[in-house]
Order: structure tokens, then sequence, then C-alpha cells
């Protein structure tokens, strides 16, 4: 499976490429974790302030593709910087430890994995931990919060 890769403090984020319909340089910051811009009809939600680290910059916005999303809305995710692109088999992630369902936002991950192999810095400990984003599931979960 392809997904793009993000750095966040702690953690690495594997995003499905089959949910992105383009990335780009993203130059301004929101305040919030989600902000609606109702002139343009787009939903921004920041993964920095989402996964409580404030101090990660938001280099990327990725929008989805709206044929993924029951939403009338464009969502963007605002992001950490994408490192690259890889190529990482679906059985690379193990479905999360029951355990982590106490914390608010564990159920947007599809996966987990405890083994930097595929990630290129090996001795950065956010490599130790990568997380597969469910973009659908993050999509639904922000649409309950603001409704």
């Amino acid at each position: 499976m392809k997904v793009f890769v993000c750095r966040y403090q702690k953690f690495t984020l594997a995003i499905p490429s089959e949910y992105i319909q383009s990335i780009f340089i993203q130059s301004f910051k929101i305040n919030n974790q989600v902000q609606y811009n109702s002139k343009n009809h787009i939903t921004y939600i920041s993964l920095p302030m989402l996964f409580k680290c404030p101090n990660v910059n938001i280099k990327h916005g990725i929008i989805l593709k709206k044929d993924k999303f029951p939403s009338e809305n464009k969502i963007i995710l605002l992001s950490a910087k994408i490192e690259n692109e890889k190529d990482i088999p679906e059985d690379f992630f193990y479905q999360l430890p029951k355990i982590m369902s106490i914390t608010r936002f564990s159920h947007i991950f599809n996966g987990i994995s405890f083994n930097a192999s595929h990630i290129d810095r090996a001795n950065d400990p956010a490599a130790d931990i990568i997380l597969q984003l469910d973009p659908e599931q993050l999509v639904q979960t922000i649409q309950k919060e603001i409704n």
C-alpha cells in the first residue's frame, strides 16, 4: 500500500495515498483543530493540533478525494512535513491494542507498527511507532464533533 509518511514528535503517521487527491505546501496556520471556511466551503483539519503536538509546524495541505467522503465540503488535512511516499505492505501494520481504545482518537487509525524497517531514520524515536491513519473515520469523527 502506498502511503505518505509524516513525522510527528513521538510517532510517524502513514496516510494512505488512495484517499489523497493532491498535496500542496501550506502557507497559513489555523488556531483550532477544525476550521470551516464558509466562503469556499472547505473544512480544514489540523493534525498537529488534533494529536496534541502544538510545536509541530504545518508544512503540507492534503486535499482528500471528494468521492471517498460523504461531505459537500472539500476537506483538507493540515499536516507536518510529508517526508516521502513509501510502499509499505498492509501486513506491516497490526490492529491497535485494545488498551488504546481509551484514548480519544484511537479509532481514527487503521493500524500500528513498532518496526522502523520501512522508515529511513531508524535512529529517530518518531520512527519507532508508525500509525496508519484512517481518513474516513477521521472525517466521520470530526463531523460528529462539529454537528
